[in-house]
């Protein structure tokens, strides 16, 4: 029978005063063995430290064998318990989230806090929510922290990387989630008064208040169709407009619409209208 693993920490966040910290970090090594972690009431990310070390690790009776290898990550969502079996000695970084903290980064998103729906993941390989990971340990590291609204912040873009790629939740958002229309309101007012500037999308998911991945995702279900296609097609009817003014030249015209020059406006215009610039002109320029 497999003896009990020994979890010792090595480095902890400060709780501090008040009401249960948002996030928690901790650095802690354990000694071979089984650990058996029961359920939490928060959200438990775990970032192996240092060398290779082989382990396995189980939740609700599936359990897998494998390398464990410097920055790979085991997410156990709240509620879940987990079983860990190290070969080796092995170190590890613990970040824990509040529930709350989660809820947060899905309300940015419209999701509803009882629809996230969260499953435990083994060995995640993900560079951005590493290195956002990664940061808690540098704080916990360090000689003068940063304090506890800075491992928050962490925490959040955390959550809201963990929200954005593992919660099913996302299932229901393809299925209905769109725009809200002062959001759309937002965008379409942005890009009709800067139609004739080099947009950008992470601009107008700024605009927008949203996550970029989010922002292409729900302004495609509410208008049907990319935002690169719209912008284009706000870009022709501009176009169109002026040339039906006929006072600028089809340079200024193109430039005027955004385009990049004058054969780009051409090709778009063909493309969606089915005839050239000129024919459009009620004279030349």
């Amino acid at each position: 029978m497999a003896s009990t693993a020994t979890i010792t920490p090595i480095r902890r966040s400060s709780g501090g005063a008040g009401p249960k910290p948002l996030v928690r970090a901790g650095i802690y090594t354990s000694s071979t063995g089984v650990y058996e972690a029961p359920a939490s009431s928060r959200y438990q990310l775990s970032l192996h430290l240092g060398a290779p070390v082989w382990m396995a690790c189980g939740w609700g009776g599936r359990v897998a064998r494998r390398l464990q290898c410097e920055g790979d990550m085991d997410l156990t969502p709240e509620g879940f318990t987990g079983s860990w079996e190290d070969e080796e000695p092995a170190s590890f970084l613990l970040i824990d989230l509040a529930p709350a903290l989660v809820e947060q980064a899905a309300a940015g998103i419209g999701l509803k806090p009882g629809k996230l729906g969260m499953e435990p993941q083994a060995q995640l390989r993900d560079a951005r929510m590493q290195h956002i990971a990664f940061a808690p340990k540098a704080e916990l590291e360090a000689d003068e922290p940063n304090g506890r609204l800075y491992l928050e912040g962490l925490g959040l873009a955390l959550s809201a990387s963990l929200v954005a790629r593992y919660a099913s939740a996302r299932d229901g958002l393809r299925d209905s989630q769109t725009l809200s229309p002062s959001r759309m309101r937002r965008v379409v007012d942005y890009v009709e008064s800067h139609i004739e500037e080099d947009l950008s999308l992470q601009r107008l998911a700024e605009v927008a208040e949203l996550s970029l991945s989010h922002f292409k995702t729900l302004f495609r279900r509410s208008a049907g169709r990319p935002v690169h296609r719209y912008v284009i097609e706000r870009r022709v009817e501009r176009a169109r407009t002026l040339l039906r003014q006929g006072q600028l030249p089809l340079a200024q015209v193109a430039a005027a619409a955004g385009f990049a020059h004058q054969s780009h406006m051409a090709r778009h215009i063909r493309r969606q209208l089915g005839a050239a610039p000129s024919e459009f002109r009620t004279h030349d320029a």
